[in-house]
């Protein structure tokens, strides 16, 4: 693969660099990004010649709005990173507002770039960013591998680009309809492994704003959330373990992304480790909402798949409990032989010490979290009953 050579960077301070230095030398952005551009450089191939330059097209949503602004950026002196970064600042977008970044890069960023984005999440706790890769840069080399998991540290969700994101990001900022080239789908696959080997165990932390917001069990969004107040949304994060094996469960963290929510994403993650059906698997997932009807008929498929595969799904939550058909996907899971129950504080705190970037603080419960525990709980129990299930399981068991 022929790579592009590092080229010096300015000496940064520990503070975002956008907050500190002027963007005089940036050139504006570009809007849209032309058909040659694309299939030249974001043609995922396993060995890239020629292909020196690196495109960041990005999508900025805001809370309640939805998609506000799209751009491209490129190397321009600095890398498309951290003219990113610059661009945001000088937009002054709204500093109490939630935001949503995806990015769609032709190169994973460099260890220097990845620390600026790191930088950049954990002074800005009201963004979150998806980044999706075309291709790994360098990705023998331990910096470039510390960079990616420094980057999963702060909250960023790194994935490789499948067929979906290619496609989404072609319609997006090339404005066509997009064909795929020859060997996409190999080539993702080899990537997604190359990934997935380095991230290794490493998954994106919650930051402890989104954890105690999007976690929190109360009926109505709390009133006040320091300065961060998303919408809330589902948040999926899994443990995933053998019986009696002694090393560290896989872990996992998603949410919805366009198009599929978070629980096709887990499923389709867990469908491609290649598991043996034959072989005992534990996967713990706690959800902030509970499946909609889709969700749990294919949640139950895939415990029929794997018959040794024991699912326990634990939910703060209940989505549109009320609603006939979101009752019928809660019985499915029932017959199916899938756990559900409500997290309790045993699980909030489980999830908390596995899934947040909490600094070695200990969880902490809000005011009546074991009240609404109940409430909701007894509220399923009677859910079940009337579709002729049995009695739902108690929390607080051993859910690690």
């Amino acid at each position: 693969m022929q790579l592009q050579r590092q080229r010096p960077r300015a000496g940064l301070g520990p503070s975002c660099l956008g907050c500190l230095y002027p963007s005089t030398q940036i050139r504006n952005p570009m809007f849209t990004l032309s058909q040659g551009s694309f299939y030249f450089h974001f043609q995922n191939l396993l060995y890239a010649n020629g292909r020196h330059t690196t495109f960041l097209c990005c999508r900025v949503e805001r809370q309640q709005e939805g998609l506000i602004d799209t751009r491209v950026f490129k190397n321009q002196g600095i890398h498309a990173e951290l003219c990113f970064l610059h661009w945001f600042h000088d937009e002054e977008f709204f500093p109490g507002e939630d935001y949503q970044l995806t990015w769609y890069m032709s190169w994973s960023p460099c260890p220097d770039c990845a620390e600026q984005v790191a930088q950049f999440l954990a002074t800005h706790r009201n963004v979150s960013l998806t980044i999706f890769i075309a291709r790994l840069y360098y990705h023998w080399l331990p910096q470039f591998q510390q960079g990616l998991r420094r980057l999963c540290q702060e909250g960023a969700q790194v994935e490789v680009m499948s067929y979906q994101e290619f496609e989404d990001c072609y319609e997006e900022f090339v404005k066509k309809s997009f064909r795929p080239w020859k060997g996409l789908y190999t080539n993702y696959k080899q990537q997604e492994i190359t990934l997935r080997r380095i991230l290794g165990s490493t998954v994106s932390l919650l930051k402890e704003e989104t954890f105690l917001f999007q976690f929190n069990n109360r009926h109505r969004v709390p009133r006040h959330c320091g300065q961060y107040r998303p919408r809330r949304r589902t948040y999926l994060c899994y443990l995933l373990a053998r019986p009696g094996d002694t090393t560290a469960p896989t872990k996992g963290c998603l949410q919805n992304k366009k198009g599929h929510h978070a629980e096709i994403r887990f499923i389709e993650r867990i469908r491609s480790m290649g598991l043996d059906p034959s072989q005992d698997y534990q996967i713990t997932c706690y959800l902030t909402w509970s499946p909609c009807l889709d969700c749990a008929f294919k949640l139950a498929k895939l415990k029929k798949d794997f018959p040794r595969l024991t699912l326990r799904i634990f939910t703060s939550r209940l989505y549109f409990h009320w609603i006939r058909k979101f009752q019928k996907g809660l019985h499915q899971l029932w017959l199916s032989g899938v756990l559900v129950a409500i997290m309790g504080l045993q699980e909030f705190t489980d999830c908390w010490n596995n899934f947040v970037n909490h600094q070695q603080r200990s969880f902490a419960p809000w005011e009546k979290l074991d009240a609404y525990s109940k409430n909701i709980r007894e509220r399923l129990g009677r859910i079940l009953r009337s579709w002729g299930c049995g009695p739902t399981p108690s929390s607080g068991g051993d859910s690690r």
